[in-house]
C-alpha cells in the first residue's frame, strides 16, 4: 500500500470505531508505512498545524515542531484530543484553574515516539513543547473537530478565546468514505 492507502485505512478504522477505541487504534496502527513528507510543512518561528482529513466527527492534523517550538497554554473547548508522537520528543505541561480562576501548574510528562497522550473536557489545560534538539512530528486526532480554544495570552496575561486555523489543508481521501 502507498501512503494515501494507509491514510485511507486509518480514516476508515477511526470512522467505524467508537472514540473509546481511538487510543488503542493509534497505539496499534502501523504509522511506519506512511510517508508524512507530503503533509509536512515547517516554519522557523512557529509550529505548523497541517490538516489532512476533516469530517463532522473528527479531524486529523499533523503538527510539525522545530526545536524549542511550543503551544500556548490552552484547552480543547470540551472536545477530546489524542496526540500520537511520530518523531522526536515533546514535553507536556498540565495546568488547572485555581479557585480564583488563575492557571496553576500541576505536572509534566515527556512524550516519546509511539506514545500517546489524551486531553478532554473544559477544565484541563496543557502546553506542548518540542524539548528535543531535533524536529518532532505529532499526529493529533480531535473528536469532534475543534475551531476554538481557551488560550492563555502571554501579552495580556489572561485566558482568551482563540479561533484556530490550519497552516495547510491537504485532503488525501475522496469524500464519501
Amino acid at each position: 500500500m502507498n501512503t494515501q492507502e494507509h491514510i485511507h485505512a486509518l480514516i476508515n478504522v477511526l470512522s467505524h470505531s467508537s472514540k473509546e477505541d481511538y487510543t488503542d487504534i493509534l497505539l496499534n496502527f502501523n504509522f511506519q508505512d506512511i510517508n508524512f513528507s507530503e503533509i509536512e510543512n515547517w516554519k522557523i518561528h512557529s509550529y505548523t498545524r497541517n490538516c489532512f482529513y476533516k469530517d463532522e466527527n473528527f479531524e486529523l492534523i499533523l503538527i510539525c515542531w522545530d526545536k524549542g517550538q511550543k503551544t500556548a497554554i490552552h484547552n480543547h473547548n470540551g472536545e477530546e484530543c489524542w496526540v500520537y508522537l511520530l518523531e522526536g520528543e515533546l514535553e507536556e505541561d498540565f495546568y488547572e484553574l485555581d479557585d480564583s480562576g488563575q492557571l496553576e501548574y500541576k505536572s509534566s510528562q515527556i512524550l516519546r515516539p509511539n506514545e500517546i497522550t489524551k486531553s478532554e473536557g473544559h477544565d484541563g489545560f496543557h502546553r506542548l513543547r518540542n524539548s528535543s534538539k531535533s524536529r518532532a512530528l505529532s499526529l493529533h486526532v480531535y473528536a469532534k473537530p475543534i475551531a476554538q480554544s481557551l488560550t492563555f495570552d502571554d501579552a495580556l496575561g489572561k485566558l482568551v478565546d482563540k479561533n484556530l486555523r490550519y497552516d495547510t489543508f491537504k485532503s488525501f481521501v475522496s469524500v464519501g468514505l
